[in-house]
């Protein structure tokens, strides 16, 4: 690794342990470097001082006339010329060494074009025999590459080299030995950053430096993170388990990522598409412009309704919002059917009282009204006055017995009934009305029993078959189905008709209320009151132009609603 903690250690280990290897090497070759110099220097020197003095020597004996001139330079010429590396230069400009002429040309020092560089260095003595006008030259090339310095220095070498290769070996045992334990920690603490769990750390226990201190701690942290650790993923399964436990949707809201949702909103979700597609579109920006509302929509025909409140999260984080929201179509439901009894209770005593005070002078009338005309001779076009104000009287007489029929509770004779066995008899009494305006009954047979009382439920699918047909001018299909829904038989009369409005269907028990001119608006009224006195359940499904179904629930012999 480059960026490994043991050549951390050991790079700036070798470089001070080897530097002052280096540096005594370097000053000890250097001053055996200019030791030997100074040495060559000085013998050359010697040479050259003990040739001027020979060729004094022999200049005095050639001026006192016991040695000739010719002889006395042959002497210090073989002298010159045992003498190795020693150039003579003559007065007639002949220059020779060891005895050869040297072209001058070929002599770099000569010329001046031998130069000194950082490992060589390049230096001529000379000296002048004024006697004969010679001139001798020394050259000398000192170098760290020349044989005698290695020999001479060759024991500092060698323990320069012996002790920089124990210093290495010695610095890279320390620094292993250093970074192994730092490693150590280092790797123990990525196996717990990725979450494996390790049973120890390998780690002498009986260090009682820093390191020692820093793995004890460490462990200690460990196992006080694993315990903690423990107890919040045990609060974190609770939180999840009561969160999934309540019937209550909570989707959590987050800026800029996805929502999150416990498992009642999932299976909320799953089953209404729509409730969906409006929480997806809904922004943390617009979670704080309210704190709860209703929503209502349809979901496979039937209307819904959902209460949601929200909540902004006051966080340093991202923004988030908390909204709940909970399916109350079955308490809107429960709210509307309380509200519908009180009012039909309440209409029904007023209706009673009504119904009294219009039924006694109306019988008045219409026995007044039927004396006048047996008594007076009245003409053709007053008999069919007279005809059609009976026919009124009969009407209103009709309707105030409906009222009558509505406003007294009736008594109620349950029994088992075969639901099969009704709807055939039923059809077979509806079947030629039915064919007349083109509409065909149909029958799904399933087998099912319920406990009502027989006159009551004739009387209420009576009314659902004519509602039915009469909401098919066109023609179409009506269809009587049951199915078993736990302890319960649940009745459907559907058609193909016009269908309703929701502002239709929330009105269609109440009384008075009708959509037919004709009509006098109670026996949806009177039906729903059938249905309730028989301890039974009413609902009502509808589309604009797809037809309408009405849902009556009734308990089997093994329960009741």
């Amino acid at each position: 690794m480059r960026h490994s903690i043991e050549r951390k250690i050991l790079v700036p280990f070798l470089i001070i342990v080897l530097l002052p290897i280096f540096i005594i090497g370097a000053v000890s070759m250097w001053s055996s470097y200019q030791s030997e110099k100074q040495l060559k220097q000085a013998t050359a020197q010697e040479q050259l001082i003990s040739l001027n003095r020979y060729a004094d020597k022999l200049d005095e004996r050639v001026q006192n006339g016991s040695m000739s001139e010719e002889d006395a330079k042959s002497l210090i010429k073989i002298m010159i010329n045992e003498t190795k590396g020693l150039y003579i230069e003559e007065e007639d400009g002949t220059l020779s060494s060891e005895g050869e002429v040297v072209q001058p040309n070929e002599i770099d020092w000569y010329n001046g074009e031998a130069n000194s560089n950082l490992w060589t260095e390049n230096t001529v003595l000379t000296e002048q025999l004024e006697q004969w006008n010679w001139t001798l030259y020394h050259p000398l090339t000192f170098s760290f590459y020349s044989g005698s310095l290695p020999n001479i220095q060759k024991y500092t070498l060698l323990i320069s080299i012996f002790t920089g290769v124990i210093a290495v070996q010695f610095t890279i045992l320390l620094s292993y030995h250093l970074s192994k334990p730092i490693k150590n920690l280092a790797a123990f603490c990525k196996r717990i950053a990725l979450g494996e769990r390790e049973d120890d750390l390998h780690m002498k226990e009986n260090r009682k430096d820093e390191i020692g201190v820093l793995s004890t701690s460490l462990k200690e942290m460990v196992q006080t993170l694993d315990e903690r650790n423990v107890q919040i993923e045990k609060i974190k399964k609770l939180n999840e388990t009561i969160l999934d436990s309540v019937h209550v949707g909570i989707v959590l809201v987050i800026e800029g990522a996805s929502s999150v949702y416990n498992e009642a909103a999932q299976t909320m979700m799953k089953e209404d598409l729509l409730l969906r597609e409006r929480f997806e579109k809904l922004t943390i920006h617009e979670t704080k412009k309210r704190s709860e509302e209703i929503w209502d929509h349809k979901r496979h025909e039937e209307k819904v309704f959902y209460a949601v409140s929200y909540k902004v999260l006051n966080t340093t984080e991202k923004q988030r919002s908390i909204i709940t929201f909970e399916d109350i179509t079955h308490r809107r439901k429960l709210e509307q059917r309380v509200e519908r009894m009180s009012r039909l209770a309440s209409l029904g005593e007023m209706a009673s009282g009504i119904a009294h005070e219009i039924r006694n002078p109306l019988a008045g009338i219409k026995t007044t009204t039927e004396l006048l005309t047996r008594r007076l001779e009245l003409s053709e076009d007053q008999l069919a006055l007279t005809e059609n104000m009976m026919l009124d009287i009969d009407r209103v007489n009709k309707i105030i017995t409906n009222i009558l029929q509505f406003s007294r509770p009736m008594d109620t004779n349950p029994s088992v009934i075969h639901v099969d066995d009704t709807f055939h008899s039923l059809v077979l009494l509806m079947q030629t009305m039915a064919s007349e305006k083109n509409v065909t009954l149909e029958i799904e047979r399933n087998e099912d029993e319920i406990i009502v009382d027989r006159d009551h439920l004739r009387q209420i699918l009576l009314n659902l078959i004519l509602n039915g047909i009469n909401a098919m001018p066109d023609g179409g299909k009506l269809t009587l189905s049951s199915y078993r829904s736990g302890a319960n038989v649940t009745m459907t009369v559907s058609d193909n008709g016009v269908g309703m409005e929701d502002s239709v269907m929330e009105k269609i028990f109440d009384p008075f209320f009708t959509t037919r001119s004709e009509g006098t608006g109670l026996g949806l009224s009177i039906v729903h009151q059938l249905v309730v006195q028989n301890n039974g359940e009413m609902d009502v499904r509808s589309t604009l132009g797809k037809g309408a179904t009405f849902f009556i629930t009734f308990p089997t012999r093994k329960g009741e609603v």
